[in-house]
């Protein structure tokens, strides 16, 4: 009877899959799409597995770039793998996995994967690190793991393939080829006019979504993004499992756009090769939501710094907060919690049953990050409760949290700058212990039309961008409260 599920099953993939005789190669679209083919070489998609030939070790193009967080991580990204796993040649190695820009992980000459002690490679540390599965040596390369490495990739094991038993089937091209997301072109090739039918991986979900239902697997946690806790210098902490992109997009409001509304998916990310469109920025659609302090001329700190920060984990972490991965929320959770509050256990359906951690939806169905991730990365030294009382409403006008590192010794507050203003204008005020603030502007004739800040505030000096785009031209008062400190200044609104 087993056997039989078994030759069903092949049978089913076999007539849902393309035949690997179908495939031309990606060398074959060279000849029209030069330009996109030179781009696609210099990305990752290509190095996702390598077969090793004659004894000599992979082979990706030379690019670097330098990596910074804030004044936190700095460090020099270099594509390649410097040498062959430890006490091995090149010759027992068969194939590569990655290398090119998070780390290497190495299949022997039968085609199983290598396990132990430094045996995986991470570029963003450069450094050795085992890669194990309880105490075996060597596990099975699985259709669920190459068929986000290579293209054309099938259960069924080729003629070419019998000499690699560690390998669970076949695939038609090593790596992330043209056809791997334009499907199958060999046609095409011979007349131009028979289009490729897209239906290769068909989208970047196919492989940059983790686990997902299909006509082979089922998940309990389908659509969701795992999350694997982890120790880091005697933090714990976590991180997001790698290739979580297409889940996390879709648990936010940016699911409505596509991949490649931002991407250009022929170019690479990692070494800034235009994989990031210039032509679409975060202020493209959201203008006007700069923070006072933490513009870039003053920290060098980017939208996607908070909003996308390197909290998915795939070769190494570098802090107990930044990993080598940005995560594709946006969205930034601003309560006083750590990631450990955001977490819900779902159990897989295996006898005994293992349970994972996922990421809390919320009742619309979106997730995000919570404040170590966004604003611990940079100011280790706070915790998410000093991280909440700034977070709150940030784009609104909150006050930077760069402050003098001297504390004001009396409460104050300045007049706006500058003034008359449209639309924005800075105010600044000083607080000589942690105090309640309450800061509001109200038109002259005394009725309310801004709450600026309504929170629990650290001593010193802060600097608040008030914006008054939705208030006519006219006279305003700005008043503060905070402990026995009551103050009002006037400003002038000019449009």
């Amino acid at each position: 009877m087993k056997n039989l599920v078994t030759i069903l099953l092949l049978s089913f993939i076999a007539s849902t899959a393309y035949s690997q005789s179908s495939y031309a190669g990606s060398a074959s679209c060279k000849t029209c799409h030069s330009t996109i083919h030179d781009n696609w070489k210099l990305s990752g998609h290509p190095y996702k597995i390598q077969k090793l030939q004659g004894g000599n070790g992979p082979v990706y193009p030379v690019l670097t770039a330098q990596k910074t967080v804030g004044n936190v991580v700095n460090y020099e990204l270099k594509s390649g793998v410097p040498a062959a796993p430890e006490s091995l040649l090149w010759s027992q190695i068969g194939f590569v996995l990655g290398g090119y820009h998070s780390n290497a992980r190495f299949l022997d000459t039968a085609g199983y994967i290598i396990y132990g002690n430094k045996r995986q490679y991470n570029l963003s540390t450069s450094k050795w690190v085992s890669y194990t599965s309880g105490t075996a040596t060597k596990g099975t390369y699985s259709y669920g793991c190459y068929r986000c490495h290579t293209t054309g990739a099938q259960k069924i094991k080729t003629a070419e393939f019998q000499m690699y038993p560690g390998i669970e089937g076949s695939w038609a091209e090593a790596g992330v080829g043209c056809e791997g997301c334009h499907g199958p072109s060999l046609a095409h090739t011979t007349n131009p006019a028979t289009k490729p039918p897209k239906e290769g991986l068909n989208t970047c979900n196919g492989c940059h979504a983790r686990d997902r239902n299909d006509s082979i697997n089922t998940f309990p946690w389908n659509n969701r993004v795992e999350w694997q806790p982890r120790t880091v210098n005697s933090v714990s902490t976590g991180f997001i499992r790698h290739r979580e992109q297409g889940d996390m997009m879709l648990a936010s409001k940016h699911s409505g756009l596509t991949c490649v509304t931002c991407h250009d998916p022929h170019k690479g990310v990692y070494f800034n090769q235009g994989g990031i469109k210039s032509t679409t920025t975060c202020q493209s659609c959201h203008a006007n939501k700069n923070i006072t302090g933490h513009e870039s001329a003053v920290t060098k700190a980017e939208c996607t710094d908070c909003h996308m920060p390197f909290a998915a984990r795939n070769g190494d972490q570098l802090t107990p907060y930044i990993s080598e991965q940005s995560t594709h929320f946006w969205k930034i959770i601003t309560d006083s919690i750590t990631m450990f509050n955001n977490l819900e256990d779902i159990a897989s359906t295996s006898v005994p049953p293992v349970t994972y951690k996922f990421i809390k939806k919320d009742v619309n169905g979106k997730s995000g990050l919570t404040l170590d991730y966004t604003c611990l990365q940079c100011h280790t030294n706070k915790n998410v409760g000093w991280a909440s009382s700034y977070a709150k409403n940030m784009h609104a006008g909150i006050s930077s949290v760069i402050q003098s590192s001297a504390v004001p010794s009396a409460y104050s507050l300045s007049q706006n700058y500058p003034n008359p203003f449209n639309p924005s204008t800075t105010i600044g005020f000083s607080l000589p212990k942690a105090s309640f603030v309450s800061l509001k502007v109200y038109s002259i004739t005394g009725a309310l039309v801004s709450t600026v800040i309504n929170g629990q505030m650290a001593a010193g000096r802060h600097d608040v961008s008030f914006n008054a785009s939705d208030l006519s031209s006219g006279v305003y008062v700005y008043k503060i409260i905070a402990g026995d400190f009551a103050y009002s200044r006037k400003m002038t609104v000019v449009k």
